[in-house]
C-alpha cells in the first residue's frame, strides 16, 4: 500500500469479482409454493386466531390468579382480617390490574380479527359485535369494571378494604364472614365515570363487596370470548378448510421431497409428526432428557 493508501499490488486492469449464488429445484420449488400458502386468505385468520388465542390465555390465566388469590381471604373462615399482611393487599391489587389490561386487550385483539375479515366497520362489527359486546360489558357492574381499567391507568389503582365480621345470635349459628370491599364514595371523586358506571356506583353501599363483582365480571368476559371465537370460526369455516387442506398438502409434499416417509429415514429419525416444529421442518428429532437415576444404571 502506498502513502497515498492506495493498494500498489492491484493491477490497473483487473476485473471486480463476481460472486454468484445457486439455488436448488427444490428451494425454488419450496418458496413458490410457501408464497402460494401464505397469500391465501386462510394464512393470515390462522396466525390472527393464534394471536387471539394468547390474548385468551392471558385473560384466563390473569383471572385465575386474581380468584385464587381472593379466595384465600374471602373463603376461609379461620383468617382473620387483622391477620391478612401487607403483601397480600398488594399481590391483590397487582392481580386486579393485570386482569382488568388483559380483558381490554382480548377486545383489541378481536378487532384486529374483525378488520382483517372483513375490512374497518364492517356489518359484523357495527352490528352484531357491537350489541354483544355491549349487553356484555356495557351495563351497571360490567360498566363499572370496564372502567375501573381507566380509572387506575388514570388516577390510581384502588386499595380494597378487608374486613371481618361475625352474624348470628340466638338459634341462630355463628358465621364469620370476610369481605373485600371499595370505598364508593372516594371512586365518585373521579369526575370521568361513565353514567351507567356512575349509577352503578350511586346504587350501591358506601362500602360495596367487591369480590361477587369480581367473580361476575370474570364469567361474563370468558362467555363473551368463547362466543366471539365461535362466531369467527362459523364465519369464516370455508376459507379455514381450503387453508388447512392446503397447508396438509404442503406438508405432505415436504415430507415426499425430503424422504421423511422412506424406511430409511424412519430408522434414523422416526416417523414423521405433525405436532413438532422441528420434525416438520426435516430436523432431526432430539433425544429425550434422562434422569440422573436413569444415567446411573447404565
Amino acid at each position: 500500500v502506498s502513502e497515498h493508501g492506495q493498494d500498489t499490488d492491484k493491477a490497473e486492469g483487473d476485473e471486480p469479482t463476481v460472486l454468484k449464488s445457486w439455488t436448488s429445484p427444490f428451494g425454488i420449488e419450496r418458496d413458490k409454493r410457501m408464497a402460494e400458502l401464505e397469500a391465501m386468505p386462510g394464512f393470515r385468520l390462522n396466525g390472527d386466531l393464534a394471536a387471539l388465542g394468547r390474548s385468551g390465555h392471558v385473560m384466563y390465566k390473569n383471572a385465575e390468579e386474581l380468584s385464587r388469590h381472593a379466595d384465600q381471604f374471602l373463603r376461609t373462615r379461620s383468617h382473620f382480617s387483622r391477620d391478612v399482611e401487607d403483601e397480600f393487599e398488594k399481590e391483590l391489587v397487582r392481580f386486579l390490574h393485570n386482569y382488568l389490561t388483559s380483558v381490554y386487550s382480548l377486545i383489541e385483539a378481536q378487532r384486529v380479527v374483525m378488520r382483517h375479515c372483513w375490512g374497518d366497520g364492517s356489518e359484523f362489527e357495527t352490528g352484531e359485535y357491537t350489541d354483544h359486546r355491549k349487553a356484555s360489558f356495557e351495563t351497571g357492574e360490567a360498566e363499572f369494571m370496564t372502567e375501573l381499567r381507566n380509572y387506575c391507568t388514570h388516577r390510581s389503582v384502588p386499595l380494597p378494604r378487608i374486613s371481618t365480621t361475625f352474624s348470628g345470635g340466638r338459634g341462630k349459628p355463628n358465621l364469620l364472614i370476610n369481605r373485600l370491599t371499595l370505598d364508593r364514595d372516594e371512586l365518585l371523586k373521579w369526575k370521568k365515570w361513565t353514567a351507567p358506571a356512575k349509577e352503578y356506583l350511586r346504587a350501591n353501599d358506601e362500602h360495596f363487596d367487591l369480590g361477587p363483582v369480581i367473580e361476575s365480571y370474570v364469567n361474563t368476559a370468558a362467555a363473551f370470548f368463547n362466543w366471539f371465537v365461535n362466531e369467527i370460526n362459523e364465519r369464516n369455516a370455508e376459507i379455514k378448510m381450503a387453508y388447512t387442506k392446503a397447508a396438509e398438502a404442503h406438508l405432505k409434499w415436504y415430507e415426499e421431497e425430503m424422504g421423511m416417509n422412506t424406511e430409511g429415514y424412519r430408522k434414523l429419525f422416526g416417523p414423521p409428526s405433525g405436532g413438532n416444529r422441528s420434525e416438520r421442518c426435516g430436523q432431526r428429532q432430539q433425544p429425550k432428557r434422562k434422569t440422573k437415576r436413569q444415567r446411573r444404571k447404565k
